[in-house]
């Protein structure tokens, strides 16, 4: 097993030399330091993955991400971790990317606040950045890529997530309950802000309904995206969608059933192993 190490401001962690090759993952704790995390991997000249839980921590497209990941077995060695120096770690939940999973390399994890993250910042050496492709981002974009322009019927999971992208308001939020669902969207959604894609960890009967009825409650407009190819959804869903329209919410429902093609979950399989988000 590779070395584990934690630290907040002090001790200072060693990042190697100009030449020590630094790749980064955050999980949803670093939502509390996002500039910081940015200057962060721009001084270290890191790309950075992100699990599902900090979906949108970087568009995209921007060069320094590397994609979403924790949701399959073999996302973390698609990512090449193994081939860099270090991996630095802020703010994961052990639900989303579990210790077990992360002993490619050298760990060094970081606290998710702005001044410990700054600490190691000041006591690093600069180093450029160079984008790396990698197996897991190329993989996943093949699958959605052809899928977001599938017209057959029923549809490609990938093309029910576009369909949704493509339906949302500026300011809309997505919250998917975990399973079928909330992979693709975790997956394939191409989120290009903080906050504007939520996929439980923990999977709970009517988990995603009562994150979207607190979400709208606050004021932001949501959509709600179930699995349900019977038609019908759980008790607690279903409590809270009588609630949210009693209250005259911003929340609208999506439920996604034999109207999409499961079946094309298989691709992803294939490009990236068996799920293991929400196993545990």
């Amino acid at each position: 097993m590779t070395p584990h190490m934690q630290v907040g401001v002090e001790p200072r962690p060693d990042l190697g030399t100009t030449g020590t090759r630094v790749a980064m993952l955050v999980g949803p704790e670093a939502a509390r330091a996002v500039a910081a995390v940015h200057a962060l991997a721009e001084h270290l000249g890191a790309p950075v993955a992100n699990t599902w839980g900090v979906k949108g921590i970087y568009p995209w497209d921007n060069p320094h991400h590397m994609g979403t990941c924790g949701l399959q077995r073999d996302d973390f060695d698609l990512l090449g971790f193994a081939a860099f120096d270090v991996l630095v770690t802020i703010g994961l939940d052990p639900a989303e990317s579990p210790d077990d999973r992360l002993t490619l390399t050298r760990r060094v994890e970081v606290l998710p606040e702005p001044d410990a993250i700054d600490t190691v910042m000041t006591s690093s050496a600069p180093r450029p950045f160079l984008p790396v492709p990698n197996e897991l981002y190329s993989r996943i974009a093949s699958v959605a890529q052809r899928g977001y322009v599938d017209d057959s019927f029923p549809r490609h999971p990938a093309r029910a997530v576009s369909d949704l992208k493509q339906s949302l308001g500026p300011d809309e939020r997505v919250v998917a309950q975990p399973g079928l669902a909330g992979l693709w969207v975790a997956r394939t959604f191409p989120t290009d802000r903080l906050g504007s894609v939520i996929v439980p960890a923990y999977d709970q009967p009517g988990i995603a309904a009562a994150v979207a009825l607190v979400s709208a409650a606050q004021g932001t407009p949501t959509v709600c995206v179930v699995h349900s190819e019977s038609g019908s959804v759980d008790d607690v869903t279903a409590e809270v969608t009588t609630l949210a329209r009693t209250l005259k919410l911003p929340l609208r429902w999506l439920r996604w059933g034999d109207d999409v093609d499961w079946s094309r979950t298989e691709d992803l399989i294939a490009a990236a192993g068996p799920v293991v988000a929400w196993a545990r």
